[in-house]
């Protein structure tokens, strides 16, 4: 049987690494980040957000987590259980990100076309008040290929919800409960890119490799949905089928080599996005800040100011 080592899968991940066509970003300035996702794991998916919560929290942010469906549908064990077990894991998942809490909103998951829409979106405007991110990492709605319909419809309430909450004359009842308006500075997209074309990233964020475990890890904690020994069984059976083997499966039962080769599916990910722009580990985002709006202020800024 042939042996495939686990160098020559190293060797491949380290040929990701190209000339850089992304500029990387700097933490923005702040005390608070928000992450509303539609579903229970979709900041900490391959193509997710958790080297970038991870290292806001290293670097002094409170990040708060709301989970906009219940995720009933997501799982092996049926509507309520999965309910019960997806939360429990999110809540697993985002501790270990350093992350505070989770807040849910419990809309039914898949369910998201006959949404009351303005009511979710009513929602994030509280919560964006309440909480006041000045970071706000959600879904980029307008990425083209967006099969999801719920990342769909819970990314374009968010960016209505983000705008709507600076005014004044919008739900003024928040203000008897001392529910101020609030405008986030700076919004992170991420989108599933390799399904097709439409808005393009614009940033790499990097994070350390301590980070990029606690990415693995909460990945990981996903059970019900991830890193199954069912999986792991049918990788195997492909190998002896092709008359190879992996010398790092002996030993390891089925849910080890799950968790193993999900952390090396993980680390692909980060380091294919983060040789874009030359770094080690690195996730790939539509990125907005305050002059979003008004690119010519942006480019003067640029040219003619500098710190302190």
């Amino acid at each position: 049987m042939i042996r495939i080592s686990t160098f020559l899968l190293t060797l491949a991940i380290a040929s990701l690494v190209t000339a850089a066509d992304l500029p990387t970003g700097e933490t923005p300035p702040g005390k608070v980040v928000l992450v509303p996702q539609p579903h229970h794991d979709d900041h900490s998916t391959d193509y997710g957000m958790a080297g970038l919560i991870a290292r806001l929290v290293d670097e002094g942010y409170r990040a708060i987590y709301i989970r906009a469906s219940n995720d009933e549908k997501d799982g092996r064990h049926g509507y309520p259980r999965n309910d019960i077990i997806n939360l429990r894991e999110t809540e697993e998942a985002v501790a270990a990100l350093g992350m505070e809490k989770v807040i849910n909103l419990n809309w039914r998951n898949n369910y998201e076309s006959p949404y009351a829409l303005n009511e979710l979106r009513e929602q994030l405007i509280f919560l964006i008040r309440k909480y006041k991110p000045e970071v706000i990492l959600g879904h980029n709605a307008w990425e083209h290929f967006q099969k999801n319909p719920g990342h769909r419809n819970v990314g374009w309430m968010l960016e209505e919800a983000m705008w709507l909450a600076q005014f004044p004359n919008v739900h003024p009842e928040h203000f008897e409960m001392g529910i101020e308006p609030h405008a986030a500075s700076y919004f992170y997209g991420k989108a599933r890119l390799t399904w097709g074309l439409g808005h393009r990233p614009n940033i790499v964020m990097e994070f350390n490799a301590d980070q990029q475990k606690r990415k693995e890890t909460a990945f990981q904690l996903h059970r019900n949905v991830r890193a199954s020994p069912g999986g792991a069984r049918s990788l195997r059976a492909q190998l002896s089928g092709m008359n190879l083997t992996i010398p790092k499966f002996e030993n390891l039962d089925d849910q080890e080599i799950a968790i193993l080769t999900a952390n090396w599916g993980m680390e692909y990910i980060s380091r294919l996005h983060g040789s874009h722009a030359g770094v080690e580990f690195g996730e790939e985002y539509y990125f907005m800040d305050e002059f979003y709006e008004l690119p010519g202020l942006k480019s003067f800024l640029n040219a003619n100011t500098m710190a302190k």
